[in-house]
Parts: C-alpha cells; sequence; structure tokens
C-alpha cells in the first residue's frame, strides 16, 4: 500500500497542494498534519508510523514535511526499514531512502533542512529584537473592551471562572486582566 504524509507547520498554510500531489503518486491513504516539524511528537506522524506494515511505501513530498532535524528523519527511516516499510521522498527523486545511495542523500538533504530551520529561528528572533527595541508591541493586541468587561462583571460580583465562562476565555486572562487593574 502506498500511504501519503503532508505537513504544514502553521494555520496559514495548506496542504492543499501536497495533497494533490501525493494523491497523482497513487497514495491510497494519507496522513495530513499542521504542526511542526520540529519533533516528533506528532499525532498524525504517529498513527502512519502505527498503520503502516511491512511492503508499504511511505511517500512525502519533501524532506522537511517529514522531520526538521537528521536525527529525527533517520530514526523514521530507521524505523520504516525495521518494518519493512519504503520511504520516498518525491524531492529526491524516485528513489528508495533505505537503499545504500539514498540513505546518503537522505542524510544529507535532512541535516540541510535542519540547517534551513535554525537559520528561519535566528532570522525571527533577530526580527522580535528588532521590534522590541524600536518600541513596537509584539504579541497580540490587547482587547481593552473585554478588559473592561472583566472588571464590570467583577465588580457586579461575578466569579472569575464565570466571567471566565461568559466571555469565552480562560481564567487566568481573568485573573490577569483584574491583577493589571
Amino acid at each position: 500500500m502506498i500511504v501519503g504524509y503532508a505537513r504544514v507547520s502553521t494555520d496559514d498554510q495548506s496542504t492543499s497542494v501536497q495533497l494533490k500531489q501525493l494523491g497523482v503518486l497513487g497514495c491510497e491513504k494519507i496522513y495530513t498534519e499542521n504542526a511542526s516539524g520540529k519533533g516528533r511528537e506528532r499525532e498524525q506522524l504517529k498513527a502512519l508510523m502505527g498503520y503502516v506494515r511491512e511492503g508499504d511505501m511511505v511517500v512525502v513530498m519533501k524532506v522537511d514535511r517529514l522531520a526538521r532535524n537528521t536525527v529525527d528523519a533517520l530514526q523514521i527511516a530507521d524505523e520504516l526499514k525495521t518494518k519493512g516499510v519504503g520511504l520516498k521522498c518525491m524531492d529526491l527523486g524516485d528513489m528508495d531512502i533505505n537503499s545504500d545511495i539514498g540513505r546518503v542523500i537522505y542524510t544529507t538533504i535532512s541535516a540541510f533542512a535542519e540547517m534551513e530551520r535554525k537559520r528561519i529561528l535566528e532570522r525571527c528572533n533577530a526580527g522580535r529584537a528588532a521590534a522590541a527595541a524600536a518600541g513596537k508591541h509584539l504579541g497580540r493586541k490587547r482587547n481593552d473592551d473585554m478588559h473592561q468587561k472583566i472588571k464590570e462583571l467583577f465588580a457586579d460580583g461575578m466569579k472569575k471562572a464565570a466571567i471566565a465562562r461568559e466571555l469565552g476565555v480562560s481564567r487566568t486572562t481573568v485573573v490577569n486582566s483584574l491583577k493589571a487593574a
């Protein structure tokens, strides 16, 4: 059986292109998720690893969709190989990663994916530091109306947990809002 895996990191990204390509490649089952690739703690990846059986082939469009660091990439490949499952990353051509030459290329590309992830984090951190130094607000915009409503409800005698339920926010938000007042 050909089993596909598609992943994006953020809510504003879409797996639609990956899903279409995996469908064209004949994937009979496709696992999809929206999660960071920095670790192996991904629900759909775990489900895929539990589902595949000897003789199956796992297909991903790019190495970095499967793992963003070399150790995880190699561990995933090893686990699949132990199960007798093939692995193809389409950005490496029509090559089974578990072949000797495939393993070398896969390791090299995985190392580059890890390096790129680190570079992205460095650029993000530098951007945040520059914004903070320029006095720009980082994070979510404060909802002054909601904070005012919290204060009013609390002043009217409503308990913090009830305020949280009423406004659809966490109890921590209510407590922090009242502390700031």
